[in-house]
């Protein structure tokens, strides 16, 4: 059954929407959010299969990337007007272009052992080496050299209801590839001792909020909630 929202007419003067009787409507609640990376570029395990996280699949990469996103800011959009001045000034305006962001910002909890900070400077390298400045993918006429689909991925990103189940907010980006290298946060001061944060600004070439999106979304909530271990669970392992 579709979700109704007829009953929040009746609570337009107070804006109070508790209780279980009249006007019932439960609030958005921000974040339960959830981020799957797909079509990671394998090219990035030959560099960081011998840093110090030791990575060595892309399954892997996608796991950690997952497990420690702390947040994400998704674009908007802008609609642009177009103007026109009138006699004596007056002004009117009628709809021009819209203007769509082309970044995604994704924030991680650094682990030890960096593994943050290894698929983020493989993957750089892996599209310019920081050395030569020319990139490691040779092209070719299959395509399967210097090509966006050797160097860039697509990365689903999704918000739940308070059950990890129900999928509310989703989107899905692709084109995705990092544009920084976070070598310059891993700074360190002896009267300074916390946890690290990688905030990471990602190209978007094309969002897409259609239903296939919200349906893969689902599929991905489910997998997680089919993952979750009771203490009955855990007594028994």
């Amino acid at each position: 059954m579709k979700y109704s929202f007829k009953a929040l007419g009746d609570n337009q003067l107070t804006r109070r929407f508790g209780g279980t009787l009249v006007g019932t409507a439960d609030p958005y609640l921000t974040g339960y959010h959830f981020v799957v990376f797909q079509n990671l570029p394998e090219g990035i395990v030959n560099y960081t299969k011998d840093m110090t996280s030791g990575l060595s699949s892309t399954a892997e990469m996608s796991s950690v990337l997952s497990a420690s996103c702390l947040s994400v800011t998704p674009p908007g959009g802008t609609l642009n007007k177009v103007e026109f001045t009138g006699l004596g000034g007056v002004k009117w305006a009628v709809p021009g272009n819209v203007d769509y962001g082309n970044t995604v910002s994704v924030k991680f909890l650094e682990f030890s052992k960096t593994p943050v900070l290894d698929i983020m400077h493989g993957w750089i390298q892996l599209i310019r080496d920081y050395r030569t400045g020319v990139s490691a993918l040779v092209a070719g006429d299959d395509g399967a050299g210097y090509s966006k689909k050797q160097y860039a991925a697509m990365l689903y990103y999704f918000t739940t209801a308070p059950d990890a189940t129900t999928v509310e907010y989703f989107a899905c980006y692709d084109g995705v590839f990092p544009a920084k290298d976070p070598q310059d946060l891993f700074t360190s001061d002896v009267e300074t001792v916390g946890r690290l944060d990688i905030e990471i600004e990602f190209n978007v070439d094309y969002a897409w909020h259609e239903t296939w999106v919200k349906d893969k979304c689902t599929t991905f909530a489910a997998a997680l909630a089919s993952s979750k271990k009771t203490v009955e669970d855990y007594n028994k392992s």
